[in-house]
């Protein structure tokens, strides 16, 4: 059992991978889910253990005594074997899992030993699964199995601390430093093995909990660390099918961890490495399609298509009847699209992709780029990968498991970081989830195909057309797989499998190459999401509150006796009283729990209460209410240092919450501490790299720091992170000014042009005019060659001057002026005349003209320059090089404009500028 193809088979759940030796039987037992015969036999001197059953009675024991038993227990089950301690862990893991996760519901023989005696899920036993303050939900079975598996995998480790039942206040840094995570090298697979089904068990803990929690989050991605893989793979044949299945394995379990933990950058780019990793080929394209059974003519849809490598298709899953599907029996309407041509650009036009909220930047010429989306484009047919340009969207080819739950894992990821409800992507994730639940029938493992039935389900709940079957679906599912999944009533029967699953589990003549239904439904449990049953009550409650059926979800959390939820669902009603009822409630249940102690005060607004709820736990959401509450107390009595003071205990407490980082930089600029806001943005930029409004603050940080180049990087991340045509005009301003400060005038040129553009209907006012004038300085400090080449910056400059900026101007006379300076360089005199002409009439159509001395000046001096303007360019060769001049009547026109200046200003006859005009009259009538 201790071999490195043992260890990975057992990884990766797959008895393909075992080398057939005979003491490979009880990883192979486990594998195939046979845990009764596995118990009863192989692991048979530990679970029918005399001294340890005798420790297992467990009933009316207290927190302490519980924390002794449970020491006891893992004490001797070490003494007996580490190694067979170790299988053990795994089985009572396994175990939790298709108790509280997949199911079916296991039952109770004595084969299983000393399991049968530790069934108990009362508080004191519960206690010793809480941490920072957070309690795992009551409604979770068997826990003293995860509690002894998760003190096993710390004692195979040698932690010098233990996180079951003790060290509740412990900071995530602390839990690091004390668990003894060893450095993984070359051909130490046992160690990698145990570091990766510990993290396993800390994430099944943390799917128990409301909350995220970072100590979990924390050291999962310490045991997930990037020598992990390394350890476990065979040098000898790097490019065999068992190292790809476990490194596209870890890349996804590593994914869902950041998931879990709020991290969607992290998970972003694990996603990218499975992908690399797998060989998986898939795109997102525009496709004709029906979608009604009377259509005749097909219309815009997308689609994904998909294909994988054969060699993970190879790795082969175990064929299962997977969960019914509900009908739409809709009397208009397909079951499911059917698609024609592929690559029709019309779709993305008619889908709005360049107005979407986009998942990626776009950049469709970027190769590079596309491999590293989330969900990548082909616009046109021949942008499709030529791979997948022969697949037919109606009948497309089988992906591997893994593949699929790629795919999912993307799904997730693209969801948490678009708005809720979003039409637009609602259509690609759409899309996304039919490529694996349209892959022909068996080909999908059941647990991934039933995570895809409820990701669409939840889809089709913000679709009028499809929302009863997506409820319907939801309902099915949980009746399934819900609390209540075995008393109450199915839409769907149970399948024979199901039924015959305790008879076979209990043979004892079954043979250890069979394959039960429970292995094949918990087989790809830790690379998905962790969903425990009572969370699909939960989630289906949500989605009912979302449709306006709050009765149906009280009735669901009363049902589930989950007081807090149904609390927070009456106070988003506006029920306050209620909601404190059946959060007391709770508290009367668990005096302890610091999530109900921290939702009484929300509700109450008690700074008492969220200081309780910190002190039963380091409960971090308790500190962000009490920086919140002190952040908003009245002007006067607003206390800041207090503020700063919670907020840092809560990213202390939570360091992988973004909204906490954020806020935490927020409070330091507006008390300008620009030390403490640097420090707080990088964090934020750290999780989420696409957050716009992060960078900007970040760069503002660093700019009060004299740090220019720095800010100017971090500006640059802004303007190009995110939705960049939502990026808000003050993050271009100030990336306008930084770049004017560095001389950088390629990129003062980008922010001007994206200003004018994002602020044109100010008029005037979008125009920075000294910058205008610094560029046109610029663009004509080199001499004009119509047949040279222009550079981009020429180009630009131009096309910005000559044609973007006009567009907008209403009563600058000033920018008609530089507008001039630029047509008269690129030697277009009569262009310049004109500019000029445009210049003076701008200044005497400002409405103050008569009322404001400083308009009247403006006015003169641009009347000045008009009538020398004519003066220099009338007589040169006209823009048709025809024998014409530029202005034949240009004595004329310059006589007309003084006069009419001197008549318009009449009420000014007793200033200055009114002589220098009468001046100006009488030397013209001399020419």
């Amino acid at each position: 059992m201790t071999t490195r193809e043992s260890q990975v088979a057992l990884i990766c759940l797959k008895k393909e991978f075992l080398s057939g030796a005979s003491e490979e039987r009880a990883i192979k037992l486990l594998i195939n889910g046979q845990y009764a015969k596995l118990a009863g036999s192989e692991l048979r001197q530990i679970f029918h253990e005399r001294s340890i059953l005798e420790l297992c009675n467990i009933e009316n024991l207290g927190h302490q005594q519980l924390q002794n038993v449970v020491d006891h227990i893992t004490d001797k089950m070490m003494d007996v074997s580490e190694e067979l301690s170790y299988v053990s862990a795994i089985l009572l893991l396994q175990i939790f899992v298709q108790t509280n996760f997949t199911g079916p519901r296991l039952p109770m023989v004595d084969e299983l030993g000393f399991l049968t005696k530790l069934t108990t899920s009362n508080p004191a036993v519960l206690s010793l699964l809480s941490l920072s303050g957070q309690r795992p939900n009551k409604l979770v079975d068997w826990p003293m199995l995860l509690i002894l598996s998760l003190r096993l995998f710390e004692k195979l480790q040698r932690c010098p601390i233990s996180l079951v039942g003790v060290n509740q206040s412990i900071e995530p840094e602390a839990a690091i430093s004390q668990s003894n995570i060893p450095e993984l090298t070359k051909g130490n697979h046992l160690q990698a093995a145990l570091c990766w089904w510990r993290a396993r068990a800390l994430q099944v803990q943390q799917s128990l909990f409301h909350d995220q929690n970072p100590v979990l989050s924390t050291l999962t991605f310490s045991l997930l660390c990037p020598s992990l893989a390394a350890a476990l793979m065979d040098d000898t044949n790097v490019n065999s099918v068992t190292n790809q299945y476990i490194l596209v394995l870890y890349h996804l379990e590593r994914a869902r961890a950041a998931l879990s933990a709020g991290s969607e950058t992290q998970a972003s780019e694990s996603l990218a490495k499975a992908k690399s990793a797998s060989g998986l080929q898939f795109v997102l394209t525009g496709c004709k399609a029906k979608r009604t059974k009377f259509q005749e003519k097909a219309f815009a849809a997308l689609a994904v298509l998909a294909r994988s490598q054969d060699t993970l298709l190879r790795v082969g899953s175990e064929y299962r009847h997977n969960p019914q599907e509900v009908a739409l029996n809709d009397d208009l309407f397909l079951e499911r699209l059917q698609y024609e041509n592929l690559g029709d650009d019309q779709a993305f036009e008619e889908f709005g992709d360049e107005k979407r909220v986009k998942v990626d930047f776009p950049n469709y010429e970027s190769t590079e780029d596309q491999e590293t989306k989330l969900l990548p484009i082909a616009v046109k047919e021949e942008d499709i990968p030529a791979p997948l340009r022969s697949l037919d969207p109606n009948s497309q080819p089988p992906l591997a498991d893994l593949d699929s739950v790629q795919l999912l894992l993307r799904l997730e990821t693209i969801r948490a970081n678009t708005p809720a409800n979003n039409a637009l992507v609602g259509e690609e994730l759409r899309a996304l989830v039919e490529r694996v639940l349209y892959s022909p029938p068996g080909s999908v493992n059941w647990l991934v195909f039933s995570n895809a039935l409820w990701q669409r389900s939840l889809l089709e709940t913000t679709r009028p057309k499809t929302v009863e079957r997506g409820v319907l679906q939801l309902y099915s599912l949980v009746e399934e797989l819900g609390v209540h999944a075995e008393q109450t009533a199915r839409l769907f029967p149970k399948t024979k499998e199901e039924e015959q699953f305790p008879e076979f589990f209990t043979a004892s003549d079954l043979q250890d190459d069979t394959t039960l239904i429970n292995a094949v439904r918990s087989q790809y449990i830790y690379a998905l999401s962790l969903s425990p049953k009572w969370s699909l009550d939960s989630r289906l409650a949500e989605k009912l509150i979302e449709l306006g059926s709050v009765k149906s979800a009280l009735e669901i959390y009363e049902r589930l006796q989950l007081w807090t939820d149904a609390a927070l669902c009456y106070g988003s009603i506006g029920n306050e009283s209620k909601a404190e009822e059946l959060v007391l409630r709770q508290l009367a249940e668990s005096p302890d729990d610091a999530r109900a102690v921290c939702v009484l005060g929300d509700v109450r607004q008690d700074p008492v209460l969220w200081e309780k709820a910190w002190q039963l736990g380091r409960y971090a959401n308790a500190k962000r209410s009490l920086a919140k509450y002190c952040y908003r107390l009245p002007d006067g009595s607003r206390d800041y240092a207090a503020a700063i003071g919670h907020q840092y205990d809560c990213v202390r407490a939570n360091p992988l919450n973004f909204e906490n980082w954020y806020f935490y930089g927020c409070l330091g600029l507006e008390t300008e501490n620009y030390e403490l806001a640097a420090e707080a943005f990088t964090r934020c930029v750290a999780l989420d790299d696409s957050s716009q409004y992060s960078w900007s603050n970040l760069a503002s940080a660093l700019l009060r720091l004299d740090k220019l180049k720095e800010a100017f990087t971090a500006l640059q991340r802004a303007v190009s992170s995110g939705d960049t045509e939502k990026a808000s005009w003050k993050i271009w301003e100030n990336y306008l000014i930084v770049a004017v400060k560095l001389g950088r005038w390629d990129d003062v040129l980008l922010a001007s042009r994206t200003l004018l553009d994002t602020r044109k209907l100010d008029g005037d006012g979008s125009l920075d005019i000294p910058i205008l004038e610094k560029l046109a300085g610029l663009l004509v400090s080199e001499p004009y060659d119509e047949e040279a080449r222009q550079t981009h910056f020429q180009r630009t400059c131009l096309k910005f001057l000559c044609q973007e900026v006009p567009a907008v101007v209403n009563y600058s006379a000033r920018v008609w002026r530089i507008v001039a300076k630029v047509d008269l360089w690129r030697k277009k005199p009569w262009l310049a005349l004109e500019d000029y002409e445009k210049a003076y009439r701008a200044a005497i159509s400002r409405p103050e003209l008569e009322v404001d001395q400083d308009a009247w000046r403006e006015a003169v001096t641009a009347c000045e320059d008009l009538v020398s303007a004519y003066e220099n360019f009338g007589e040169l060769p006209g823009k048709h090089d025809a024998g014409d001049v530029v202005c034949k009547d240009w004595r004329f026109k310059a006589r007309s404009t003084v006069r009419s200046l001197l008549s318009k200003g009449k009420v000014w006859e007793d200033t200055a500028e009114y002589t220098r005009l009468q001046e100006l009259r009488d030397e013209m009538k001399n020419k």
